[in-house]
């Protein structure tokens, strides 16, 4: 039965295609062509089609396949392979399934191998791979599959398992991956960021596999070297590129990109070492590899080659006259040391080139000045940042409450949600901090809302305990408990949070209840509990007790006490009055004390009003910071409490003397309405001033009135 055409009839070639193409090759499948029609055989046919597919004239082999089957003539094994194989090449699907209809039908596949391998590359250019994946499971002799293909097809197209599966089997049958085939895969994996797999790849490959790698393995290699967590495996892998160096013939720019970006791999396991030798061997240093180096020497504390490789990456992109990536700037900008010029050099640098007005870059400028100290620089760049993040605020935020300007970081926080900026768990830390810092307990309440409201409270542990932290400073016990009891994945920050809260609470003991809760649930104290512990033992005077866990600390848990805690034993022993005791302890200190030690000792001394050790104390405190002026109204004070007037007036007159001012006290009030105000000792810069010395003038009427005799000796 004659088949309809589904090309359109073309004719016999022209003796033009005879002279542009191979003359003897063309000739010969004319002249075969003219003798299938002659003869009009099923072997004639073969011969003219297989001649025309030799020779790339695919339209003319799939209408002789046409003209064969209007002949009613039956195709064979010879005849499909080449027939496919013009589909293919005219990427005519359809076609070649029904070609591959006939193959089925006359009991060729998957009996034939030259079919089944037709077909299969059919769907494997032309198909998807889950169809290609079928026709391959169903052809059992595999003997003359083209593996290669198949194995780079499945890893091109994310099946990866299925392209090491498809190896292993290749093995097996005693078959060996092409080089391109370990490449591919090793591709795959890299696209995937499985780097462990890729070398694992690489390794089997020249070990079982004894394929040398090429050029294009290591380029394949290039995207994943800066990944590589782990030192040992980043050594191994330049060992193995430095093996293989003068077999492969790397040029000098693929060498060049490997050797920079081993040095990134070094870089990003803190190889610090490593890394700079090898940046520099690199020839043409991209932003990459700078950013990494420079980011190692930051990690390990190496300041000054970090700002030394910064410098010789301005100069190089400075020459090749492009600027410095912001990314560049934010990571060496917050590193600049309060003391150096460098950070108002590099402010400098992104003015030049217009760098200051990128986001990051002002972000990374305002955390530089904070840290200078110079907060009206800080805050004159997020107000001419007119592009603000959530980071922005963020930071300017938590600058303000890192110098206890806790009013303006509450109405930094309005102001960002008035812009509709959406706070996150960073944003509710700080804000809380505030809150605790202040015992501002109704903007806490609020904050709480917020962060329900926003589901933030369950998917973010520091949040909850910023949160328990608070209620806890703010004297809200039960709700810091409550929070605690709330949290579904405690850490040790939140059983450290909930000890220190109940430690200035009504039931200090509960510290040590929940310290021993804490180790039965498999939680190891660390240093910050036993400064919460050691503080609770002070606030209750347990003497006892406090040395009992000082000494735990290296006897039973591993752990040399360090200063802080040294501190809160002192306060414990000069709080109930041991004042020698204290003294005792300090001067046996495996450490040298500081500041803090001494003035918890003064503190006891002016409560227990022992004068003769506070000169004492005092002496030494003013050797260690003179102008401190806490220590010397102490003093005063204890001087004071002695009636010793003339001393207090001699102070006095030394503090004048030496420059030394005391720090006028700042005091918070929270309104019922939730507002909260500060007042400075003697404060007239509020807006309601007047009204409020109105009512201390009446208030200090009805005290008189009332017989009332305030204690002026001391200075506050």
């Amino acid at each position: 039965m004659a088949a309809p055409s589904l090309l359109p009839s073309l004719p016999l070639p022209s003796n033009h295609q005879i002279r542009s193409c191979s003359a003897p090759s063309l000739a010969s499948a004319k002249q075969l062509h003219d003798r299938a029609l002659r003869h009009a055989t099923t072997v004639s046919f073969n011969h003219a089609i297989r001649a025309y597919t030799s020779i790339s004239l695919h339209s003319h082999s799939l209408n002789l396949y046409l003209s064969m089957l209007q002949f009613d003539l039956i195709p064979n094994e010879y005849t499909f392979p080449f027939v496919i194989k013009s589909c293919v090449s005219l990427n005519l699907l359809s076609m070649g399934r029904q070609v591959y209809a006939s193959v089925v039908k006359l009991g060729l596949f998957p009996s034939d191998n030259f079919c089944a391998c037709a077909i299969l590359e059919l769907y494997l250019e032309l198909a998807s791979l889950d169809h290609a994946l079928l026709v391959f499971d169903r052809i059992p002799v595999r003997k003359f599959i083209k593996w290669n293909p198949m194995i780079k097809a499945c890893t091109q197209n994310g099946y990866l398992e299925k392209g090491l599966e498809l190896m292993d089997e290749m093995t097996s049958e005693g078959f060996q991956p092409e080089i391109s085939t370990w490449n591919d895969v090793i591709c795959s994996c890299v696209d995937r960021r499985e780097i462990n797999l890729a070398l694992d790849i690489l390794r089997k490959m020249t070990s079982k596999g004894g394929v040398k790698p090429n050029p294009a393995t290591f380029y394949t290699l290039l995207a994943i070297l800066p990944s590589i967590s782990s030192g040992n495996k980043i050594k191994e892998l330049h060992g193995f590129i430095l093996r293989n160096l003068e077999l492969i013939g790397l040029g000098p720019v693929v060498l060049d990109r490997v050797i920079s970006s081993l040095a990134s791999g070094y870089a990003h396991n803190k190889l610090v070492k490593y890394a700079h030798r090898l940046f520099h061997q690199v020839r043409l240093k991209i932003n990459l590899l700078f950013n990494s180096i420079i980011e190692a020497f930051l990690d390990s504390g190496q300041h000054k080659k970090a700002f030394e490789i910064f410098s010789e990456m301005a100069f190089q992109f400075g020459y090749d006259a492009r600027p410095i990536s912001n990314f560049s700037l934010t990571l060496i900008l917050p590193k600049c040391a309060q003391i150096s010029k460098r950070g108002l050099e590099i402010h400098a640098y992104a003015y030049r080139n217009n760098l200051d007005q990128d986001t990051s870059v002002c972000n990374a400028l305002m955390a530089m000045y904070a840290k200078r100290g110079d907060i009206t620089a800080a805050g004159r760049i997020f107000q001419g940042n007119f592009d603000k993040d959530r980071v922005s605020w963020n930071t300017i935020i938590s600058i303000y409450t890192m110098i206890c300007d806790f009013s303006t970081a509450f109405k930094l926080f309005d102001e960002m949600t008035s812009y509709e900026v959406r706070p996150d768990e960073y944003t509710f830390t700080c804000l809380l901090n505030c809150c605790g810092f202040c015992s501002y307990l109704k903007q806490a309440m609020a904050s709480h809302a917020q962060i329900l409201k926003m589901g933030l409270y369950d998917a973010y542990p520091a949040v909850q305990n910023a949160l328990m932290d608070t209620y806890g400073n703010c004297g809200c016990i039960k709700d810091a408990q409550k929070v605690f009891d709330e949290i579904g994945s405690k850490d040790m920050i939140s059983w450290n949070t909930i000890i220190s809260s109940y430690r200035f609470s009504t039931d200090p003991g509960m510290s040590f209840t929940l310290f021993h809760t804490m180790q039965e649930r498999g939680y190891r104290p660390n240093r910050i509990t036993f400064t919460a512990l050691l503080w609770a033992c002070s606030h209750m005077g347990l003497v006892k007790d406090a040395l009992y866990y000082f000494e735990s600390m290296s006897t039973k848990y591993g752990m040399t006490p360090d200063l802080g805690h040294y501190c809160c034993v002192v306060d414990c022993l000069a709080r109930v009055g041991e004042l020698y005791r204290a003294l005792e302890f300090i001067n046996v200190m495996p450490i040298e004390p500081d500041a803090h030690c001494w003035s918890a000792l003064l503190n006891g001394c002016w409560i227990h009003g022992q004068l003769e050790l506070a000169e004492i104390v005092t002496k030494k405190l003013f050797d260690l910071d003179p102008n401190h002026s806490g220590y010397w109204v102490l003093l005063s004070n204890t001087y004071a409490d002695a009636s010793r007037w003339s001393d207090k007036k001699q102070l006095r007159v030394t503090m004048k003397e030496k420059g030394v001012k005391k720090t006028p006290g700042l005091s918070w009030v929270e309104t019922s309405t939730g507002e909260l105000h500060s007042f400075f000792n003697g404060d007239k810069l509020h807006a309601q001033c007047h009204d409020i010395y109105s009512v201390l003038d009446g208030l200090m009427e009805h005290l008189r009135d009332e017989d009332y005799v305030p204690v002026l000796n001391l200075d506050l």
